[in-house]
């Protein structure tokens, strides 16, 4: 059952990539694992942080406290401008998942390269919600997949509208407990809410216990802790990203999305992933998990690499 990390290590030196820490499992075991740093310390996940939110609204969901088909704005009301889209009332939880909010563009961006571009820490009002709300729409809900950090944070503040409690604490017993991810450490926004697009630090190997939670449809150590009918719609192919059809089928951010989960190309695998080449994948054919820490913006390159030197063992 053991994985060969060797051709992996010697690939990321070879071609300089910035990879920091990668483990492997299979069958819940650890099969391999290689350090380019000494320790394995807690660090930023990025955008993979969406994928939290997202078996967050899948807990939400089981509890009863809303649905797919929920309104943001009705759960949200008071935090809304005086005058704002109409086309807000027809969005619903299901289209923020899927990134379909009716945007053209991107809100809120934490690193945008683009010149001229607000990124949300330099927004003058602080209260993202009432900010995003105030932003119109161009397209009709869940036309068309437009990647956008407002979305997840419109989900962490409704289940914390629902609940009273910050994201991080209501999850804390439900998600983190469960998983022995002790004390975790998530950003806020200006106003103190837990931080939908990203922010949340893990260790590569608790970056693998999400990915592990996924890949057995939701439980844990018996306990079930998000449903599996949740986890199958959240990681399926829910809404096309392939916007030029010279990049389908070569680059895996074109495969597919589900519920702030992206799809793979090839053996029908999904993954997490955030800025910086923060990847948790998850390859249920394999039943197998590989989670990395890296400084690396050539996310397809390590997709290949990952393929190519460790999943061409499995064939």
């Amino acid at each position: 059952m053991g994985i060969d990390i060797a051709p992996f290590a010697e690939q990321v030196c070879q071609k300089k990539l910035g990879v920091h820490h990668i483990l492997v499992k299979q069958k819940d075991k650890t099969v391999a694992e290689f350090h380019f740093q000494q320790t394995d310390r807690r660090t930023d996940i990025h955008s993979a942080t969406k994928s939290i939110v997202s078996l967050a609204v899948g807990i939400a969901i089981d509890e009863g406290l809303l649905s797919l088909d929920t309104k943001p704005v009705e759960i949200l009301n008071r935090y809304l401008p005086k005058y704002y889209d109409e086309h807000w009332n027809q969005v619903r939880v299901r289209h923020l998942l899927m990134m379909s909010s009716g945007h053209d563009h991107k809100l809120m961006d934490g690193y945008s390269m683009i010149p001229g571009s607000i990124n949300r820490d330099d927004l003058e009002n602080l209260d993202w919600v009432n900010y995003t709300f105030s932003q119109s729409l161009q397209l009709k809900p869940g036309e068309k997949f437009v990647y956008n950090n407002a979305c997840p944070h419109i989900l962490a503040r409704m289940i914390c509208e629902l609940t009273g409690e910050n994201l991080i604490d209501w999850l804390q017993p439900r998600l983190f407990e469960p998983l022995k991810i002790a004390n975790p450490q998530w950003l806020t926004d200006p106003l103190g809410y837990t931080c939908g697009p990203g922010g949340l630090q893990l260790t590569t190997e608790e970056f693998s216990r999400i990915a592990q939670l996924c890949l057995n449809h939701g439980k844990w150590n018996g306990c079930q802790l998000v449903s599996a009918e949740y986890i199958q719609e959240a990681t399926g192919r829910r809404i096309e990203t392939c916007q030029e059809a010279q990049f389908c089928d070569t680059s895996d951010i074109t495969a597919g999305y589900g519920y702030f989960f992206w799809r793979a190309y090839r053996d029908e695998a999904y993954y997490l992933s955030g800025w910086g080449g923060q990847l948790a994948i998850v390859l249920p054919k394999y039943e197998a998990v590989i989670a990395l820490h890296s400084y690396e913006f050539d996310t397809q390159i390590l997709m290949d690499t990952i393929w190519k030197t460790i999943v061409s063992q499995w064939k």
